[in-house]
């Protein structure tokens, strides 16, 4: 009991002091990052690639680095900074990025013998980029995955960690452009392709581009507070609340497949989607009865014919709200839909916002009047 009462006095002590740090308004930092009312700073790892973007690198360490920093110096209060970022790469050398820039690490990932976070960086965007990186690297990745340290993977970064074998039965994300590749190299991750971050115990995700961003602002929150994640992306202007990367999704539609009659079915889908496809009558085009039709064309294309039709439409539809001014009901309608309210649902199925929401994101004309 009394062991108890003392560990509660503690905790509401380590509060207190934190409350004096600067941290108002209900917002309560983890208390595990607390020592005698002092916050710990965090080592964040940071991996450099051949392959990465320099913004991912860059941005990256700009975000931890702020955190405690920047605001804190903006009214005058004294700087906590809360993370410590170290540059590694695999062998330690330096990674030159173009003629003009080079990053030199602080050591290499065999020097690092503890870390709290490690941040996968994007690790290429063609699969021999990919498959090129060292196995001592998932050695290494492997390593700290057991022994509890936190590891997040960013874009195709996420594709290291699976090669690592941490994302067995895990739950996992990527960039949606890579998404059938992914689904299809790693069949034993629980993947979720249209979120923008997964959490699965101490592994991390996430999608690609401005993604990245977000899963740093998470983890901030997440380690220390949602006040100071918060603090970081209106200093850096970042939108927060998003949850899904299926807006951003251009729809690929599979036709590298040897199935000749699935591929003269496609075509035919496409000269006239907007039209009544009847599934009978393309499998009648294709020599086929209707069963056989549907499981050849879901076994070549990911889709169902349905299902295929519906993102040919939708994928129309988009262009349209990016391009045009003209009504929803008459994108519906010009797209193949009379009935607008099932067409505004199909719609929010494919991408998960509205087609008003989606115009007002990326119609150039709108854009642009806001700017005027």
């Amino acid at each position: 009991m009394w062991k108890l009462l003392h560990n509660l006095v503690f905790r509401i002590y380590n509060l207190q002091k934190y409350l004096q740090h600067g941290i108002k308004g209900g917002d309560t930092c983890r208390l595990g990052n607390l020592k005698n009312g002092v916050l710990i700073m965090k080592k964040v790892t940071l991996l450099i690639l051949e392959q990465s973007t320099l913004t991912g690198i860059t941005a990256v360490m700009d975000i931890f680095q702020m955190a405690g920093n920047n605001w804190n110096e903006t009214p005058g209060i004294q700087k906590k900074p809360l993370f410590h970022v170290e540059l590694v790469s695999i062998d330690g050398k330096p990674v030159r990025f173009s003629d003009s820039v080079e990053i030199t690490p602080a050591r290499s990932i065999h020097d690092v013998e503890s870390t709290d976070i490690i941040i996968i960086p994007s690790s290429g965007y063609r699969a021999e980029d990919i498959k090129n990186y060292s196995s001592q690297l998932s050695c290494w990745l492997k390593l700290h995955g057991d022994k509890g340290t936190v590891i997040a993977g960013i874009c195709t970064g996420v594709f290291l960690l699976a090669d690592a074998g941490l994302l067995d039965n895990k739950m996992a994300t990527t960039h949606w452009a890579f998404a059938s590749w992914f689904r299809q190299r790693y069949p034993n991750v629980d993947f979720k392709p249209e979120r923008l971050i997964t959490e699965d115990g101490k592994l991390f995700c996430s999608g690609g581009g401005s993604a990245g961003f977000d899963l740093c602002l998470f983890l901030i929150e997440k380690y220390y507070s949602a006040e100071i994640a918060n603090q970081c992306a209106k200093l850096l202007l970042i939108e927060r609340g998003r949850d899904i990367q299926t807006p951003y999704e251009v729809f690929h539609f599979r036709k590298k497949h040897q199935d000749v009659d699935i591929l003269k079915a496609q075509s035919q889908i496409e000269g006239c989607f907007s039209e009544n496809v009847l599934i009978d009558n393309l499998a009648s085009h294709v020599g086929m009865s209707i069963r056989n039709f549907k499981r050849r064309f879901k076994l070549a294309t990911g889709d169902t014919p349905i299902v295929y039709v519906q993102k040919l439409r939708v994928e129309a539809a988009k262009k349209a709200l990016e391009f045009e001014t003209d009504r929803i009901d008459d994108i519906a309608a010009m797209v193949g839909y009379d009935d607008v309210g099932f067409f505004r649902k199909l719609f929010v199925r494919h991408t998960g916002i509205s087609p008003t929401d989606y115009r007002q994101k990326y119609n150039y004309t709108i854009r642009r009047n806001r700017c005027a």
